[in-house]
């Protein structure tokens, strides 16, 4: 959770704020999961021997992690938590769930409802909700016999910015990320690979 928190931020983390929700709240950091949050947010991978020492690590590295509890409401998995996280440039708010079995699901990004496993590879797209743009988007795909697996765009208003979130049976090339980035109506995109040990 935390490294998919990482790739979504886009960049060096300088701030992180963790609020644990659930039995996360109630058992964090007897079953480690404060190391193992703070481990992903460092781009530490799950099987990474660094994980035991991953909080002293981020203070030598100088990335202020701050601790809460958080009630996400009743509907949300035992095992959540919302991650914000401050880089140089970019902000982001994640709220994610370790669903068993090593696997997780993040749910929302920055306000918007998603659904990524971090099982496929997925790009997300923050843009302006103008008509045509998934068509691009599926367009330039279909040109490198790119299949989209899932597709879901969210919005708060008609017209302003929505986030869009697509997974595919293939690799997303530099190239097609190059061409997407640049597709009218993007302000940012950022390329989630598939996750360790998927």
């Amino acid at each position: 959770m935390g490294l998919m928190a990482r790739r979504l931020l886009g960049e060096e983390p300088l701030r992180a704020l963790i609020g644990l929700h659930g039995s996360f709240a109630a058992t964090g950091e007897g079953h480690a999961t404060d190391r193992a949050l703070a481990a992903g947010v460092l781009g530490f991978a799950p099987d990474d021997e660094r994980l035991k020492d991953a909080l002293q690590i981020a203070q030598t590295q100088n990335l202020e992690i701050e601790w809460g509890e958080i009630d996400l409401g009743e509907n949300a998995h035992p095992n959540s938590a919302l991650l914000e996280l401050q880089g140089e440039k970019n902000k982001i708010r994640v709220i994610a769930s370790s669903i068993g079995g090593g696997a997780i699901r993040v749910n929302q990004i920055d306000e918007y409802p998603v659904e990524i496993s971090g099982q496929l590879e997925t790009i997300v797209l923050w843009h302006q909700d103008t008509s045509g743009y998934l068509g691009r988007v599926a367009s330039v795909c279909a040109c490198v016999d790119l299949n989209i697996a899932t597709a879901r765009t969210s919005r708060h208003e008609r017209g302003e910015e929505a986030l869009t979130v697509m997974e595919a049976d293939g690799k997303f090339d530099d190239d097609v990320l190059s061409v997407l980035s640049r597709n009218k109506g993007t302000k940012r995109l950022v390329h989630l690979p598939v996750l360790p040990g998927f």
